[in-house]
């Protein structure tokens, strides 16, 4: 079989000449990387010989990079960072009571922060690290310990289980609320501007539970993130149909208010899944059980 990196250089060699190449000097490249000069020189040596091709121009005491070395330097710059990024990442998998949490951005902004200091002060031992994406399931394999999702895993060695049940509210700013007129939801809610994200729009189903003669279900202003159609509201946009769950902290704070006497119900829960492995250590474990015992928005 073919060994793809046959043709890549000694990661080493690159190293020296990219430190070379930046600082224009053999010798203020050692002092740098506490070496000798001529273990710099030998180095680019061996690059350029792998390589087959000068990087540096040695002009007296001076050297100069070729227009392969210029080219290469952008290439040894952008790997050596991406190395450099993806081994300082690997410190937190050294932590005891490392445990990375992954859910997306809205539920981490709606939900999970507004708990973090809770967490922190009932479970001192575990380091919880947030990664945040719109996936809801990673393969076994993966470095993620715990997921919140909007979907139940069902592969054969995961566990999962409902956590927060959910249903939509209309929300908006308090004096936007305060600024509606004082009649029914049937027609409390017929002359507003409406916020709309990405999901399931259920507005009219909203509209039609409330038995409102609105037509124009699809008019305002829409935005591809929950989190930051909330924020919208917030500002006093419009009125958006809203997560109970994602909207957590804003009613908390105040900042959104209830528009209407009754949610929609869409009969969604937000779940709590992981592989049964993760449950071989104490501190996922521990997370996993101060999850389900946190109570409902």
């Amino acid at each position: 079989m073919n060994n793809p990196y046959r043709s890549l250089p000694p990661l080493s060699t690159l190293i020296g000449f990219e430190a070379s190449a930046r600082l224009g000097s053999f010798s203020r490249a050692a002092e740098e990387l506490n070496i000798t000069q001529s273990a710099v020189s030998h180095q680019i040596r061996t690059l350029e010989a792998h390589l087959r091709q000068p990087l540096f121009r040695r002009i007296g005491r001076r050297i100069e990079l070729t227009d392969a070395g210029h080219d290469l330097m952008t290439t040894a710059q952008e790997a050596l960072e991406t190395v450099r990024h993806g081994a300082r990442r690997l410190s937190a998998y050294t932590k005891p009571g490392s445990v990375i949490v992954m859910m997306s951005p809205a539920l981490a902004q709606g939900w999970f922060l507004p708990r973090l200091a809770r967490l922190r002060a009932d479970l001192p031992q575990v380091e919880p690290w947030l990664h945040t994406t719109t996936e809801g399931w990673v393969p076994e394999e993966a470095e993620i310990d715990i997921v919140l999702s909007e979907t139940p895993w069902t592969d054969a060695g995961t566990e999962s289980v409902p956590l927060l049940p959910d249903r939509l509210w209309p929300l908006a700013a308090p004096s936007v609320v305060a600024g509606l007129p004082e009649a029914p939801d049937a027609t409390r809610l017929d002359a507003t501007m409406l916020l709309h994200d990405e999901g399931d729009d259920d507005w009219q189903k909203w509209f039609t539970q409330a038995g409102s003669r609105r037509s124009d279900f699809a008019s305002g202003l829409n935005f591809s993130d929950p989190a930051i159609m909330l924020q919208a509201a917030a500002a006093g946009l419009g009125i958006c149909l809203a997560s109970e769950v994602l909207a957590a902290s804003f009613l908390a704070k105040g900042t959104l208010a209830r528009a209407a006497g009754a949610p929609v119900e869409i009969g969604r829960s937000y779940f709590l899944s992981a592989w049964k492995r993760n449950f071989t250590r104490s501190s996922v474990q521990a997370l996993w059980d101060w999850f389900l015992g946190q109570p409902e928005p």
